[in-house]
C-alpha cells in the first residue's frame, strides 16, 4: 500500500495531492516546514496523564488546523511518548483524509521501514511502510 519516491517525483501536483508525504529530514531546507512541537505539548498538558493517549488524535487535529493547507510540519516527536500508546502513523493518516499537508519524519527509511529511535529505548518504533496508505520521500 505504501511507497517510497525520489523527492523529484513529489514536485508533481498529482502526487502531493494524492496522499500523506513523509519526508527525509534532509530536504526539510527545501520545504520551510512549521514546527508544532511545542503547541503539541502545550495542548497535551491540559489533560490528566491518564487521557492524553485518548486526545492525541483531537489535540493533534487541533493543531494542524492553525495552519493552511498544503503546510509541510516538523517536529512531532511528542506524539512517540511511550506512555500514549497510539499508532502515530494511524494518526498522521487520519488527519490527512481532513486536510492536505505533509510531515518531514523525525526519524529514517531503512529497508523498505520507517524507524523512530533507538533500538533498546521504550520510544523505538518501526512501521512498515506496505502497511500504510502513505508516500516516502527520499
Amino acid at each position: 500500500m505504501g511507497t517510497i519516491i525520489d523527492f523529484q517525483q513529489a514536485l508533481d501536483e498529482n502526487t502531493r495531492l494524492s496522499r500523506l508525504l513523509l519526508y527525509s529530514r534532509k530536504v526539510q531546507k527545501m520545504l520551510e516546514p512549521k514546527s508544532i512541537s511545542k503547541e503539541l505539548a502545550d495542548e497535551l498538558l491540559a489533560y490528566k496523564p491518564n487521557r492524553r493517549s485518548m486526545k492525541m488524535e483531537q489535540i493533534f487535529n487541533t493543531v494542524l488546523d492553525r495552519y493552511p493547507d498544503g503546510v509541510t510540519i516538523k517536529d512531532i516527536d511528542v506524539m512517540f511518548n511511550p506512555e500514549y500508546k497510539v499508532d502515530v502513523l494511524k494518526i498522521l493518516i487520519a488527519a490527512r483524509k481532513r486536510k492536505r499537508y505533509n510531515v518531514i519524519w523525525p526519524g529514517w527509511l531503512e529497508d523498505e521501514k520507517l524507524v523512530y529511535g533507538e533500538e533498546g529505548y521504550p520510544d523505538y518504533k518501526v512501521y512498515r511502510i506496505a502497511d500504510y496508505d502513505i508516500t516516502c520521500v527520499r
